[in-house]
Parts: structure tokens; C-alpha cells; sequence
């Protein structure tokens, strides 16, 4: 049998293996030149000990045919896979960067903004997968590529296989890496989309410590920590996550799937609101647990602050109970309202008017001067709909002769409608000014694409402009066109370029 990475400098079919870049579970990754194309690719080859394996065989052909189906940028394409001389390989575009391994160990933890960004970006790939029934399994800092400009990438769909596809994984045999695992893949139960969010919180669980959630110097304790142990708080490591983004990252890992977010994209999304100081989101907490006047708990996810405005001061968004609620400010309907009782002070439950109680003379006087108040503000609103039912009414039912003995002009200006900007389908965003809609386009050239055409004139104007390629080194002519309030930019080698 071959030794690992000894294929460099050799000839591999029409590739030349110059360089090792990596080592997966199931393959070795090379840095090679493709002789027939002429372009460096990054050439992915099955281990030589799982040569004639058909299980493992069938993961690998099943990574080729999953992720040449997904057109997600943040997921690196692939351009060809195959057999040569019995053994697999597949074809994939070159990029350059480094995993999150190897960032950790250069760099330690991350800002709480930088990890975020690309777990988010990280958690669009994952959501594309899932929308058609891959499960990735093996989320993990080795597997998430970022390049020098921290467009990220998340690699090795080796081990990928459908959701309700059992067949391919041997009893008792758990295939990924152990402190990213979630607990429900230890104990062999069928995994699902929310076992890769588990993985992702994880990730992002290390990437603001510098370290897994559930670390352990041998399987045994970290299969132990991960089922047994209680869910740890990034805030126990690094003081400068927030509460709210610490509450992100435990729900995430909840041993529970369905306490976790649903999706990878709503993970993301709450971790980002977490960012702005926003409490996350997520299943608010039932009716029946809100207590008045209950001491409020920054640090659990999904508490809201108390209903009581006593006890909460500066809570001031909805609340949906089932009791009333009292204001101190006037309430505006579509008529008069006369008010049948006095008005109550905020937080002081009402007081309802069953007949003479003995009031003082003064307060007698207070609710006479209040109906009395009352009745006027009904007269004037009245007044008011009168004239407003008058002025719009009739206004304009005046004969010719009467409307022609105004002096009043009338000045009529068209206003052209508002077009809302409609991408082409399948767009994914890059930022809020560009995006791409095709899978072979990736955002640093659609960003060149941007820049080139804005140089040229002003946006909105159909030209054809010439942008380079920083994946491929080339530069590509693009002809854009204005369509439905954005700018579309089609050339290169299919590439498509939505500009906003």
C-alpha cells in the first residue's frame, strides 16, 4: 500500500500532484495541475485502505453528486469527479486561505462580530444542503476554509448522506469528530439537520473560547461530558460575550434537538441579533410562566422581563398576556368615549363602580368635572367628523358653473411608480449592494464586477464592462442590463452578477 501523501510529484490521470493540502476522514486533498484543462485545481482522492469498500465508495460518489448540485457560494464547486485506475478522486476549485484550525491556533479566540460573521456564512451552506436532505455530520474548524478576505467556506461533504438513509453508517460506529458531535449521534440515533446545528453552535462555542464546548483527553470523557454534563456558558471563559449571545450559543447546544434552533440560518440570525443587544429569538415563554413583579434573568434564553412596568422599568416592547393592561396616556377610538369610572394609576389594578361609596366632596367634584370634560371632547370630535364628512363630501360635487368660479388651482403631479428591485430566482446575496445567480460565480468577483461597472457610469445604464477573476486570475467581459430595479451582469464562463 502507497504511505499517505507520498503521491506528491507523481501523475495521477491527466493531474500532477504537487503539493499535500490536507487529510480527511476518507481522503487526502492535493494541490494539482490539470493537464488537459490547464488550470490548478484542488484534487480530493480516496484513501487507497477503503479501495474496493463499496460503502465508503458510495459516501464518496454521493459527496461528488450532492455538492455539484448545490449552487450555495459559500459551498467550493466542484468541477469533475471519477475513477482512475480504481481509485476516486474528485476535481474541486482552488482556493486559498486556511481552516479555522488552523486560525484558532495562530490567532486564539475571535472577536464576538468575527465569529459571527462566519458562522453565518458557514450556516447558509449548511441550510442548503439541508433543503435537500443532506446532512453534513462533520461540522468542524478543519472543515470551514476561510480566505484572506473571510469569505467562508464550508468543505468535506465526504461523510454526508440523506436523511433517511441508514444503511452506510456500520452499528456502533460514530463518524465525525467527537467534540463537535451532538449527543444523539453518540448514542446512534438517526441524525437530522438540527445535529449539524448542534456542530455549528460548537464551532462558534469555540471560536469565542478558544476551545470546545465538551474538551477531554480521551474519547471516553469527551462521550461522557457531551451526554452527561450541563450545557457550558461561553461567559465562563470570555467576559466579553454577551449575555444574549451566550444565550445563543446554550441554546444551540441543548442535548434536546428540538429545544435547538431549527434551522442553521435561525442560529445565525438570533447570534446576530445577540450582536446589536437585541434579546435573541426564538419561542417566547408561555403566558402561564410570566409572573408579575418576577426578578428578571438576563442569562436564560427565551425569559422576558416581567409584565409588571413597577418592577421592569424601560421595558417598553409588546407583551402578550391575557389580562388588561392600563396606560396613563389617552386612548383614541373612532367616537367619543366617555369614560365610566375614574381613571386608574398605572400598575394599580381597577377599581370598578358599583354605586354610591361614600366618596369626599372633592372627589365627586373631580368626576363631575370629568364628565363634564368628557362630553366636550365628544361634542368636538363630532364636530370634526362633520366637517371632514363635509369637506370630502361635497367639496368636489359643485356644478360646472360653481367649480369654474373658483380661484383655487389645482397643481396635479405624476409620480412615477416605485419599482421594487427583483433579482433573478436563485440569487444569493453577497452583501446589501451585490449578489450572484449562478453556481459557478463566486462574491469576490462579483464584487470586481461592481466596482468595474460603477467606474464606467452611473448605475442603472446597460454597458458592457471587463472585470478579473481573483479565484482564477482571468479577466472576464460581462454585459449588463438594467432588470426590474436591479442591474444584471451576464459573461465569463456563465457567471451572473446582480448588482443592487
Amino acid at each position: 500500500m502507497v504511505e499517505q501523501g507520498s503521491r506528491v510529484g507523481t501523475q495521477f490521470g491527466p493531474y500532477r500532484l504537487d503539493a499535500l493540502l490536507g487529510r480527511g476522514g476518507m481522503g487526502e486533498v492535493y494541490r494539482a495541475f490539470d493537464t488537459v484543462r490547464e488550470r490548478e485545481v484542488a484534487l480530493k482522492v480516496l484513501h487507497e485502505r477503503f479501495a474496493g469498500d463499496a460503502a465508503y465508495e458510495e459516501r464518496f460518489r454521493r459527496e461528488a453528486q450532492a455538492v455539484a448540485k448545490l449552487g450555495e457560494p459559500h459551498i467550493i464547486p466542484i468541477h469533475d469527479y471519477g475513477e482512475i485506475d480504481g481509485v476516486l478522486y474528485l476535481d474541486m476549485r482552488l482556493v486559498e486561505g486556511e481552516d479555522l484550525r488552523a486560525r484558532i491556533r495562530r490567532s486564539g479566540p475571535m472577536p464576538s462580530g468575527e465569529a459571527v460573521a462566519v458562522i453565518t456564512q458557514v450556516a447558509s451552506a449548511l441550510d442548503a444542503a439541508h433543503a435537500v436532505g443532506l446532512v453534513h455530520r462533520d461540522v468542524k474548524p478543519e472543515n470551514i476554509l476561510v480566505t484572506n478576505a473571510d469569505f467562508a467556506y464550508l468543505v468535506d461533504f465526504g461523510i454526508a448522506h440523506q436523511e433517511t438513509d441508514t444503511r452506510l453508517t456500520q452499528a456502533g460506529t460514530a463518524i465525525g469528530s467527537l467534540a463537535y458531535m451532538a449527543p444523539e449521534q453518540l448514542d446512534g440515533v438517526p441524525t437530522s439537520a438540527t445535529s449539524d446545528v448542534y456542530s455549528l453552535a460548537a464551532v462558534l462555542f469555540e471560536l469565542l473560547t478558544g476551545q470546545p464546548p465538551f474538551p477531554g483527553a480521551s474519547v471516553s470523557q469527551i462521550v461522557r461530558a457531551t451526554v452527561m454534563n450541563d450545557v457550558p456558558s461561553p461567559r465562563k471563559f470570555t467576559s466579553s460575550v454577551t449575555p444574549q449571545l451566550d444565550a445563543v450559543v446554550v441554546r444551540g447546544l441543548a442535548k434536546d434537538p428540538a429545544g435547538r434552533f431549527v434551522t442553521a440560518g435561525e442560529l445565525a440570525t438570533a447570534a446576530n441579533a445577540a450582536l446589536q443587544g437585541h434579546w435573541p429569538g426564538g419561542d417566547a415563554a408561555p403566558t402561564s410562566t410570566i409572573q408579575t413583579g418576577a426578578a428578571y434573568n438576563p442569562t436564560v434564553f427565551g425569559e422576558r422581563p416581567s409584565m409588571d412596568p413597577l418592577t421592569s422599568p424601560g421595558f417598553s416592547g409588546p407583551h402578550g398576556v391575557s389580562g388588561p393592561e392600563y396606560v396613563s396616556g389617552p386612548q383614541y377610538a373612532s367616537g367619543p368615549q366617555y369614560p365610566s369610572a375614574p381613571q386608574q394609576a398605572v400598575g394599580v389594578p381597577p377599581q370598578y363602580y358599583t354605586g354610591p361609596q361614600g366618596y369626599p366632596q372633592q372627589e365627586e367634584e373631580g368626576n363631575a368635572l370629568q364628565w363634564v370634560l368628557g362630553a366636550v371632547i365628544g361634542l368636538l370630535v363630532l364636530a370634526l367628523i362633520g366637517m371632514a364628512i363635509y369637506w370630502f363630501g361635497f367639496r368636489d360635487s359643485k356644478t360646472p358653473d360653481q367649480a369654474g368660479s373658483s380661484s383655487t388651482t389645482t397643481l396635479t403631479t405624476t409620480v412615477p411608480p416605485v419599482v421594487a428591485p427583483t433579482p433573478p430566482p436563485g440569487t444569493m446575496n453577497c452583501s446589501g449592494e451585490v449578489g450572484v445567480a449562478s453556481g459557478v460565480t463566486s462574491c469576490e468577483f462579483a464584487y470586481n464586477v461592481r466596482a468595474s461597472y460603477l467606474a464606467a457610469g452611473p448605475k442603472g445604464e446597460a454597458r458592457t464592462i471587463s472585470a478579473s477573476s481573483p479565484v482564477t486570475g482571468m479577466s472576464y467581459t460581462m454585459s449588463c442590463n438594467p432588470e426590474t430595479g436591479v442591474v444584471v451582469c451576464r459573461g465569463g464562463n456563465n457567471a451572473v452578477v446582480v448588482i443592487f
